[in-house]
């Protein structure tokens, strides 16, 4: 927001394009308290990684800094950089007692920062799941972690129902969220994140928890608790980050938990060729993951983008066990894409 003074400067002057170079650059003079506590909060933090913890943040924060700088330019604030240093610490300890600390930090300064307007919600998205990704895409244990999760997809058909059963109903409830509340539901969304994060990382350290063993049930074998629920859940963040479409989110719901669903479970069940550039996926998976969502699609957007989103998230998940988990890969493909469709 500009101040008073900068309205008065820009008055005085009476020239736009002075008065655009005012609002993005002249910062420190007018900066509002919330802006001040924020930069200083977040410049202590990036001081004491780097003389505390350098080796483990070392990656992660040279590949943060482009961001960094675009959401600040963006947001023209500093209130949306230590979400993001604290999203990124805190994935960094998932499954650890030191996660707590920083993902508490974190919930309070998302919490002050969605009741505050102090940032427009699709940029508050991207400063959580990028880093989350980030972290999860980085670090090599996670890395090892998400591939291991996805070299055993399919592998144990009783378990994976389960757990492909859960997520499309998981899908639905995601869908019905947006029909009922809109945009609102992003909010909503947001916040049922951050709390499969927190509970993920309780029962993985509370694994005498009676709730951990019916979880564990739906958990592909020598999984961590969770990680795919929490890559999935990461990656529909940046989805809502990147898509303002309420239609097109419900094709990227459908396409991330329904189809993603699909897929696995017509794949372990019939037998079918096997995908010419990748023998791991079958062509019957494929049609099962493209065909649904397609018809999903065709029914809140038209002919052309509902095929184009359905074939370019199945063939990301297709390949997914060669790069990352599919619960990144699906996401990642939807937003590519959207912004191939916008501009065509």
């Amino acid at each position: 927001m500009i101040t008073t003074l900068q309205r008065l400067y820009i008055i005085l002057i009476n020239h736009e394009w002075q008065a655009k170079i005012l609002n993005h650059f002249i910062v420190f003079p007018f900066m509002s308290i919330i802006d001040f506590i924020s930069m200083a909060l977040f410049i202590a933090t990036i001081i004491y990684i780097s003389l505390k913890q350098i080796e483990t943040f070392k990656i992660k924060l040279l590949v943060s800094m482009p961001f960094i700088i675009l959401i600040f330019l963006f947001s023209r604030s500093f209130v949306l950089l230590p979400i993001y240093i604290y999203s990124l610490i805190a994935a960094t300890y998932l499954y650890t007692i030191f996660f707590y600390i920083p993902f508490a930090i974190d919930f309070i300064l998302i919490l002050i920062s969605s009741l505050d307007h102090m940032a427009t919600l699709k940029l508050l998205l991207i400063s959580i799941s990028v880093p989350m990704l980030m972290s999860m895409f980085l670090d090599k244990n996670m890395k090892k972690y998400g591939l291991e999760n996805e070299e055993h997809k399919g592998k144990d058909i009783k378990r994976e129902s389960y757990r492909d059963y859960f997520q499309i109903g998981t899908g639905i409830i995601t869908i019905l969220v947006f029909v009922f509340f809109g945009h609102f539901g992003k909010v909503i969304i947001l916040y049922s994140v951050l709390l499969i994060y927190l509970f993920g990382n309780i029962l993985y350290l509370h694994k005498d928890y009676r709730i951990t063993n019916l979880v564990y049930r739906m958990e592909r074998e020598n999984t961590k608790l969770g990680l795919g629920s929490m890559y999935l859940a990461s990656g529909f963040l940046l989805v809502m980050g990147f898509i303002g479409s309420i239609k097109v989110l419900y094709v990227a719901a459908f396409l991330i938990m329904v189809g993603d669903s699909l897929a696995t479970i017509i794949g372990m069940r019939l037998r079918t060729p096997r995908l010419v550039y990748n023998n791991k996926k079958s062509v019957g998976g494929f049609l099962a993951m493209c065909i649904p969502s397609f018809i999903f699609g065709v029914f809140f957007i038209f002919y052309v983008p509902a095929i184009f989103y359905s074939v370019f998230a199945t063939f990301a998940e297709s390949i997914s066990n060669k790069i990352a988990d599919d619960n990144i890969t699906i996401p990642v493909s939807i937003i590519i894409a959207h912004f191939i469709l916008a501009v065509a």
